[in-house]
């Protein structure tokens, strides 16, 4: 046959092979609804620069990371989900693929019929998911708003970019998909399509091992270098790693989800007759059980891992902070900082200022202090050079930032201040403490910050020795401004950067973890779909449609247990991992465990294993005796 004919077959098989092309579909559909999403976001905050202030543009700029993490696990969801989905509906047809061997068909021919179907389904799915992502983009910006994500109501940025973006994904998703089962596909022996069934394979193939094995050698090494790990690094690998591991589990998941799902259904199995059907049933059909679960592992490892990884960022901050800051007593929203000095009982007074410069290429924010007052109510001090020096034409900056940009004692650096540069001499590392200074800091008698420098409205004081801290708080109150303990004032700070990460995480995992309940159902259903024969001859023999829906239940719940168990051993060796490097930056750092989001996230995996049993006993609801 000709690969013209090959593909017109093709498009004529996709027409009868409908079905399971349908689920590969709407996993297509969703995986590019949510690059659409994630791309709309990105133009979004591209457009939404002009005429704001420095503030507001870094925090857009911070946004943009996030929704880029965004558009990557969508990403990689789509590909992940897309793939698998692919592979499964190529091993339901390998009796009719068999056929074509039969019939005279090359492997190369085979592939390219799969290529026509798989370019069609792009298709389809690309165009649907790219309208359904543009129609929830602007309530989704909406919803940001409103929850005080976005400092400003981001419109909604021209299609042309993003709906190039999302049909290039899509259709390179599909196309990898397809040519990783077709590749599968195209070594279908012509003797299958004599066979009624085909014993699955389960052990991995060398590549599969090779894949899982180099997964696995990156969780040791990662555990072995922990204890040395820099906390910056360690929230990088703390993003990644789940991937890794994820990619790894799955490509033995043939093996090892079965064996998981047969362990979980033990004790149930020796009860129930439908239990020990399914039992069995999931660890034979390897493609559907890993199909099922593969969505499930991914949620469970990337999302739970992204959660342990922001608390436990919050939680660095907040032992940093609370180590560093002495003051007895913080005030805000004061009208006149300078004159908190003159209340009885204050002791230092530490105006923070913080000013606008250009430095690096461009516009950034640095901290204007009083050395003496920082060192007493901040505890500002160097670990590199000497903040004896910190005065003039000099700069500081944290470990944090020279992590990130490098940079030595002792090195020049030109900064513009106002319409004059400065060259600067960096003189000392300080360490990091986000809500107490900034990266940068710069000494109040550099030449001309006193122009560019403004209040914050945020004072740290330090009481007189033997002072009434109370009294005074009092008469700091008198005066119009907020006051708060030290303790309090890191606390509300710290409960704020988490609700804000919260809402964040919400909005990034939210629309990936509905994607994974599709994936999921859709795995159930086109496994379903291809059990009909089998279930008519239990029918045949006397099992009633309550134990069929039972059984399907059962395997589901099974898949489930084993599911759960992998996503949870990566999360929890992400959330050790983050630990190890928290406390060796700041050993008083507080320990929280995000219980609510990670329990929101259990929950959402078991909706989306609900939902996948549910489907899959409603779509063998009506089984009729064998024919």
């Amino acid at each position: 046959m000709s690969l013209v004919v090959m593909v017109a077959h093709g498009l004529k098989t996709l027409r009868q092979s409908w079905p399971p092309y349908a689920g590969a579909a709407v996993a297509l559909a969703g995986g590019i609804a949510l690059i659409t999403l994630a791309t709309n976001m990105l133009g979004a905050l591209g457009t939404a620069t002009d005429g704001l202030d420095q503030q507001t543009r870094t925090q857009i700029d911070d946004l943009g990371s996030l929704f880029g993490i965004m558009a990557g696990i969508s990403l990689f969801l789509a590909l992940f989900v897309v793939s698998s989905t692919f592979g499964f509906v190529v091993a339901t047809r390998r009796r009719e693929l068999g056929l074509l061997r039969l019939l005279g068909a090359t492997p190369r021919q085979v592939r390219t019929l799969l290529l026509g179907e798989a370019l069609a389904v792009a298709a389809l799915g690309t165009v649907a998911g790219c309208l359904l992502g543009t129609a929830v983009t602007v309530p989704v910006l909406r919803i940001l708003h409103r929850a005080d994500v976005t400092p400003v109501l981001l419109a909604m940025p021209s299609q042309g970019t993003g709906w190039a973006i999302a049909t290039c994904c899509g259709v390179g998703v599909a196309l990898v998909g397809a040519w990783r089962a077709g590749a599968r596909a195209g070594r279908t022996q012509p003797v299958e399509a004599l066979r009624d069934a085909v014993l699955e394979r389960r052990r991995p193939t060398v590549v599969q091992g090779l894949v899982a094995l180099t997964a696995t050698g990156a969780l040791v090494a990662t555990a072995i270098l922990a204890p040395e790990m820099p906390l910056l690094f360690a929230l990088l690998v703390g993003m990644f790693l789940p991937i890794v591991a994820v990619i790894g589990a799955n490509a033995v998941g043939g093996l090892l989800y079965t064996e998981l799902a047969a362990y979980a259904g033990a004790t149930v199995a020796r009860r129930d007759p439908a239990a020990h059907l399914a039992r069995d049933l999931a660890r034979t059909s390897s493609r559907m059980t890993a199909a099922v679960a593969a969505p499930v592992v991914a949620i469970m490892a990337v999302a739970g891992s992204m959660v342990l990884a922001v608390g436990a960022t919050a939680d660095w901050s907040e032992g940093a902070d609370r180590a560093a800051l002495k003051s007895e007593l913080v005030v805000e929203q004061a009208e006149r900082p300078e004159r908190i000095q003159d209340v009885p009982g204050v002791g230092v007074s530490d105006v923070r200022r913080t000013a606008q410069v250009g430095f690096g290429g461009g516009p950034e924010d640095v901290e204007v202090v009083d050395v003496a007052g920082a060192a007493a109510t901040r505890s500002l001090r160097a670990t590199q050079g000497s903040l004896a020096d910190l005065h003039g034409r000099a700069m500081a900056v944290t470990a944090s930032y020279v992590t990130d940009l490098g940079g030595r004692v002792g090195q020049t650096h030109r900064m513009r201040v106002g319409d004059r540069t400065v060259k600067v001499r960096l003189v000392a590392v300080v360490p990091d403490a986000p809500n107490l200074w900034s990266d940068i800091i710069v000494p109040d008698d550099l030449p001309r910050i006193d122009r560019a420098a403004r209040d914050t409205g945020t004072v740290f004081v330090r009481t007189d020795a033997g002072a009434d801290v109370a009294g005074t708080a009092r008469s700091i109150r008198d005066t119009g401004a907020e006051v708060s303990t030290g303790e309090e004032w890191v606390g509300s700070v710290s409960a704020e950067a988490r609700e804000m990460n919260a809402v964040v995480l919400w909005v990034m995992l939210g629309p990936a973890g509905v994607y994974a309940a599709i994936a999921a159902v859709n795995a159930v259903l086109i496994g379903a779909s291809q059990r009909r024969r089998e279930t008519a001859t239990a029918r045949l023999l006397g099992a009633t449609p309550a134990q069929v829906r039972r059984t399907a239940l059962w395997e589901t719940v099974f898949t489930g247990a084993g599911a759960l168990l992998v996503g949870g051993a990566i999360t929890g060796f992400t959330g050790w991992l983050m630990r190890q490097a928290v406390v060796r930056d700041v050993p008083e750092a507080p320990l929280t465990f995000p219980w609510q989001p990670l329990s929101g996230i259990t929950a959402a995996c078991l909706v989306v294993l609900l939902a996948a049993a549910v489907a899959g006993a409603y779509a063998l609801r009506g089984g009729e005796a064998a024919e």
